[in-house]
């Protein structure tokens, strides 16, 4: 076997040095040939590769990707515990781990204070809340700025009361509303066949259904209606019972809003009636900001029907303060005020 491998040698040896065995375009090129550069590169084909394993664990850092260095930094992934046994090896690793722990305790410190900052906002909504109570019942129990200056005698209430007691006068409507008078109705009707409900929503379709004017909107939808229809119906006026309508202005006033207020005026104008006559006997004049007060640059000699009609239909609905009493001669010349202007209305027309 040895003396084999010597005879192939010695072959291959004597092929080299004969030179029809050299390769032709080595033998017409200009650059240096070297042997031991042939055989160094048959060896390292021959040689034994290296495991993966080692190739691994020696470049084993330089491998791992950068996504997993900057989750390690910022705290959102653990390290491996062949991370921390390489970290023990590198002389910079006790380094590491303090400046590692440093941003843990950062971390925790900033998450503390927005857990206090958030506790100190629900306290001061808590205080707000307390505060906001703490100035109600102040009022319940002091009243309004504008209670201070009411002097009137019998006006000594408690606070609470007296402020009860203004809302309520300020509403031309009471809360609950009953249904409508036969008078009323009858009105209303009127109206609704002439279209003055025309543009209304709260109605069905081509059928009239008087259960749909028991709530506010239905009500001020009447009122805007009644005074159209005394704004067309101007003629009606001069033909209306006088002795009706002076019942009507001595009476007073039906509610405390201004413009009500001074439509009641203006019918006691036409009728010359002195302001003190009426509202001295008033029981609404400790809540009045009108009392006593005239009306003026109004045409006397001409009664306005819209005035007539905003008067008579707010009795008619009694939408009054619950403090106005209206009595039954009350009630029946509104009534027959009612039918007149509704008939004189068709025979006008």
């Amino acid at each position: 076997m040895i003396i084999r491998q010597i005879l192939h040698s010695r072959k291959t040896l004597h092929k080299l040095k004969s030179p029809s065995a050299i390769i032709p375009h080595l033998i017409s090129s200009s650059r240096p040939f070297s042997l031991s550069s042939h055989f160094q590169t048959l060896e390292e084909d021959d040689a034994e590769p290296i495991p993966p394993e080692k190739v691994v664990g020696e470049n084993k850092n330089s491998r791992k990707p950068l996504t997993i260095y900057f989750k390690e930094a910022v705290g959102l992934s653990k390290k491996t515990p062949e991370d921390i046994e390489t970290e023990k090896d590198d002389p910079n690793g006790e380094l590491k781990r303090r400046l590692r722990k440093l941003e843990e305790e950062l971390r925790s410190l900033k998450q503390k204070r927005k857990d206090d900052e958030k506790e100190n906002l629900k306290q001061k909504k808590m205080e707000g809340i307390k505060k906001n109570d703490g100035l109600l019942k102040n009022e319940e129990k002091f009243g309004t700025l504008s209670s201070f200056f009411i002097t009137n005698k019998g006006s000594r209430r408690d606070g609470g009361e007296k402020l009860e007691e203004l809302r309520t006068l300020k509403m031309e409507d009471p809360v609950v509303y009953k249904e409508l008078s036969s008078d009323m109705e009858m009105f209303v009707i009127h109206l609704y066949k002439n279209g003055y409900f025309k543009d209304s929503n709260f109605l069905p379709r081509n059928r009239f259904d008087v259960t749909c004017f028991e709530n506010a909107y239905a009500r001020d939808f009447i009122k805007f209606a009644a005074e159209k229809f005394g704004k067309d119906n101007q003629e009606v006026a001069k033909w209306l019972s006088g002795s009706d309508l002076k019942k009507v202005a001595l009476f007073g006033c039906p509610s405390l809003g201004k413009k009500t207020v001074f439509c009641a005026k203006r019918l006691r104008r036409f009728f010359r009636i002195q302001e003190n006559t009426v509202c001295g006997k008033c029981v609404l004049k400790e809540s009045c900001k009108f009392v006593n007060q005239s009306v003026w640059k109004n045409n006397d000699n001409n009664l306005d029907m819209a005035v007539v009609m905003r008067i008579i239909t707010l009795y008619a609905l009694e939408s009054v303060p619950p403090q106005l009493v209206v009595p039954d001669e009350m009630k029946a010349t509104v009534s027959r005020l009612l039918k007149e202007a509704v008939n004189l209305s068709k025979t006008i027309s």
